[in-house]
């Protein structure tokens, strides 16, 4: 007696042709529920796209640096800075911030930040501790703010830029310290 397999290719052809020619006979359904699933798929990578899990949204600090690099492109723009740290060193530091189109409206081009220029950045840590985080508020040299945020970590709480000016006048630089108080 010899035995048959058929291969798992051949097994989904198989499947699919039988799904087509049962919706083959209700014109245009194969083609919608192939459209369906399609969109499906790609909505949850939208989805995905969109977490914060990276970032420790409970936790925000300060860092001081020079601008390397303002990378002003979709999906989301991002700010590298350098960054001296205790031991002279320097590090680079990078912040994720808001799509172009939305940092557009809310005054943020991509000239904003210039290489070389010094800025104190205000962000949500990642969670792995990595040198980075979400950018809340960039404060320029001549004092002027900037929020490039794509949400979160008190970009939009009207006294969170009072009270960090506050905090970095006492020397903190996390929302952690245990003098930061609200």
């Amino acid at each position: 007696m010899m035995k048959t397999s058929i291969s798992k290719t051949s097994y989904q052809w198989h499947f699919l042709s039988a799904i087509k020619t049962e919706l083959g006979k209700t014109p245009g359904k194969f083609h919608t529920l192939l459209a369906s699933c399609l969109l499906s798929l790609a909505s949850a990578g939208a989805l995905a796209h969109h977490s914060f899990s990276m970032f420790d949204r409970d936790t925000e600090m300060v860092v001081t640096g020079v601008v390397e690099r303002w990378a002003f492109n979709n999906p989301h723009a991002w700010l590298y800075i350098n960054v001296t740290d205790e031991n002279g060193e320097t590090v680079e530091w990078g912040f994720e911030g808001s799509a172009p189109p939305s940092l557009v409206r809310a005054g943020v081009t991509g000239r904003t930040f210039q290489p070389g220029d010094e800025v104190t950045v205000m962000f949500s840590p990642l969670v792995d501790g990595r040198p980075g985080g979400a950018m809340c508020w960039v404060k320029a040299a001549d004092g002027s703010y900037k929020r490039p945020a794509d949400g979160g970590c008190g970009s939009r709480d009207p006294d969170n830029i009072e009270r960090w000016e506050k905090w970095q006048a006492m020397g903190i630089t996390t929302s952690k310290d245990p003098r930061a108080t609200k």
